[in-house]
């Protein structure tokens, strides 16, 4: 009986930190905010698949059959406007600062990093096409109100949390030349370019169009993000949250995992249809749920005004606060039942030896 539930358990870690992996594929943003600086670091990763189906012997499919491709870079670069390189990055950044202004939200990006991977695999009936971009910004400017002596609370935005990048972003990486990274067309205009403009007046090209940096699902209200305090900041940092400053505390929302509070989040699914060369193809496009967590140095209270979301941040928390919104993030849990899993695993191979 101890051998089976030590191999159970060990499967069940197994499972559980499979399912981890897979969160880890989803929209994802992150962000580590210290009010006492007013300079952190985000990160949107933005995740987009593509599956064409199209019939046998079609020209399509003797185009993409075997093929087997995949385009991959990292860039970076400032807003000051001087591009030197070339490569396109002080416009990206310049993009994204007006996405936060149509956000209404104050906060801006001095430089950014971009990492691109595009992956085709095409089969006789049907072509998968993976995209993931990740945005990694420097954020600026998020402090509302506060931080000079004497103060014993601060105002910190949250409203950057849903932005979305609407326009095209074409970067020049070295070896692929022009591509626009924030459209799942850009792929195959690169790779395979006549196809690409054989898609420009069908109805699958709004889907060949939809913006991959589109992070919209994080507008939900703060009141329906998870959220955990940390008096003594030990989970921050284990993660790797920097710069707590003065706080003595530590504030964690989270978005995306499911609950009976906010219900589960989905797979956003989109199909089209279109003619190339006589024949019939589907276009369907797959967008992963959100995966959203904030960390705030300090102890945080969300709040409203304007139908706008602003935190309050105190280095202590006051007396009395409450220190969860009633349950653990997913993340949390399924690290926790991997360390457990892990030991029973351990504990099972120290027995038979």
């Amino acid at each position: 009986m101890t051998y089976f539930t030590l191999v159970l358990s060990g499967i069940l870690a197994i499972l559980l930190i499979s399912v981890f992996v897979t969160q880890a594929y989803a929209a994802d943003l992150a962000a580590a905010i210290n009010p006492e600086s007013d300079i952190s670091e985000g990160s949107y990763v933005g995740v987009r698949t593509l599956t064409l189906e199209y019939p046998a012997g079609s020209s399509l499919a003797q185009e993409l059959n075997g093929q087997n491709q995949r385009v991959e870079f990292s860039l970076n670069g400032t807003a000051t406007g001087q591009d030197n390189n070339n490569t396109g990055m002080s416009g990206l950044v310049a993009a994204l600062n007006r996405a936060f202004v149509q956000a209404d939200s104050p906060v801006q990006a001095a430089q950014a990093n971009v990492s691109y991977t595009g992956v085709l695999r095409g089969g006789p009936t049907s072509t998968l096409i993976s995209y993931r971009v990740e945005l990694q910004p420097t954020l600026e400017k998020f402090v509302l109100q506060g931080g000079e002596a004497g103060q014993t609370s601060q105002v910190v935005d949250l409203e950057w949390r849903g932005i979305a990048i609407n326009e095209p972003l074409v970067v020049n990486a070295s070896d692929i030349g022009q591509i626009n990274i924030n459209s799942p067309v850009g792929l195959l205009q690169v790779l395979y370019p006549s196809l690409a403009q054989k898609f420009e007046n069908t109805q699958a090209r709004e889907i060949l169009d939809e913006p991959v940096l589109n992070f919209q699902d994080f507008n939900a209200p703060m009141s329906s993000w998870h959220v955990l305090f940390d008096p003594v900041g030990a989970y921050g940092g284990s993660v790797g949250m920097s710069g707590t400053g003065g706080a003595k505390a530590l504030s964690v929302y989270s978005l995306g995992e499911s609950s009976l509070r906010e219900g589960a989040h989905g797979l956003e699914e989109k199909a089209a249809t279109a003619t190339i060369d006589g024949a019939n193809v589907n276009v369907q496009s797959t967008t992963p749920p959100p995966s959203g967590q904030i960390q705030i140095a300090g102890y945080s209270n969300a709040q409203e005004s304007g139908g706008t979301w602003h935190a309050v941040v105190s280095a202590e928390a006051p007396e009395g606060a409450q220190t969860s919104s009633g349950g653990f993030p997913i993340q949390v849990l399924l690290v926790l039942g991997g360390m457990m899993g892990a030991i029973a695993i351990f504990i099972l191979f120290k027995a038979r030896k």
